[in-house]
């Protein structure tokens, strides 16, 4: 296949593959077809032991994710056109796998906006502290991993987009 069909990277999609894209804040709502967004976001290659048994991933908290693990949950049975997330946090960074299945992350640093398609085990969204972040379009039985820099703290939330917007502004 020729163009964008012949991409190797599997977090890039062919665009007749896309998801009708949702109503947003801001025109720049698109989906990034990059390692590394404009929000500070990336994408982050996971180390990968094939073998015919069954393959294997592993992640080691400060070497492929750029912070200790201090918690780590995970999103599953997730109904059909819901959405997750729908915060920023002050001080949290978060590295997001869709252990399963498939799922968009939009992710909004007050100025730009993106989304994320993930659908691999074997690489994942790193977000930094301060970008909002949405998590939408899973996929039937998928299993949304994500990895925490911090323990839960409701203090270190934004859940008010307009607070979040305030807050992240480069006058703040």
């Amino acid at each position: 296949m020729d163009g964008i069909g012949s991409i190797a990277e599997p977090y890039l999609t062919h665009p007749d593959d896309r998801r009708a894209e949702p109503g947003g804040r801001r025109v720049s709502d698109v989906r990034v077809n990059a390692r590394e967004g404009q929000t500070g976001c990336r994408i982050v290659d996971l180390p990968r032991v094939t073998d015919p048994r069954g393959n294997l991933t592993f992640i080691e908290g400060g070497e492929h994710v750029p912070f200790d693990v201090r918690r780590v949950y995970y999103l599953y049975d997730v109904p059909g056109g819901a959405t997750r997330g729908g915060h920023a946090h002050r001080q949290l960074e978060q590295f997001v796998i869709a252990a399963s299945g498939s799922l968009d992350v939009l992710v909004d640093d007050g100025v730009h906006r993106e989304r994320f398609f993930l659908s691999r085990s074997y690489y994942g969204l790193y977000i930094p502290r301060m970008v909002w972040r949405e998590l939408d379009n899973f996929s039937s039985g998928s299993v949304c991993l994500v990895l925490a820099s911090e323990h839960y703290d409701r203090a270190d939330y934004f859940y008010d987009y307009g607070e979040f917007e305030a807050a992240a502004s480069p006058a703040s």
